[in-house]
């Protein structure tokens, strides 16, 4: 875990998950990949959780497209710096906020629902710039295949 550990901090050090082009990419590869996988998604939650497919679908897959679909529209906007009121000590200063990323992110998925408390805070982190290690439910073990 620690060799893990160690690789995914210095994919973050090395600057690549940070500009908005590659980000905006994650999210259009992952927002794909749940399209490709929805039945493998809908198959593995059954089998797991025995929830029928119409309640897989609309509690799981449909948030974690709207999550994406949201992130993709509004994170230009959140990513650009916010100026801030200046003061008589930063009068002759440029004072701004800008959002930058935390670094390395846990996500420990939830058994009860799988795919959707896993996936929904790694649109968060990726959006956000940050590098993500999952560690799947061992209570949903065919979700966490997928």
């Amino acid at each position: 875990m620690e060799l893990e550990v160690r690789r995914v901090r210095q994919a973050f050090l090395s600057g690549r998950s940070r500009p908005l082009r590659f980000r905006l990419q994650q999210l259009e590869a992952l927002r794909r990949m749940v399209q490709e996988r929805e039945k493998d998604i809908l198959t593995a939650i059954a089998a797991d959780l025995c929830k029928s497919e119409f309640n897989v679908y609309s509690q799981e897959v449909i948030t974690v497209l709207g999550e994406i679909d949201f992130m993709l529209e509004n994170l230009p906007e959140w990513v650009t710096a916010k100026p801030v009121k200046k003061n008589v000590l930063t009068m002759l200063d440029e004072a701004y906020i800008q959002p930058q990323p935390l670094g390395v992110v846990l996500i420990i998925g939830a058994w009860n629902y799988p795919f959707v408390l896993t996936i929904q805070p790694l649109i968060g982190a990726i959006a956000a710039g940050n590098a993500v290690i999952i560690k799947p439910s061992e209570l949903s073990e065919n979700t966490a295949k997928i």
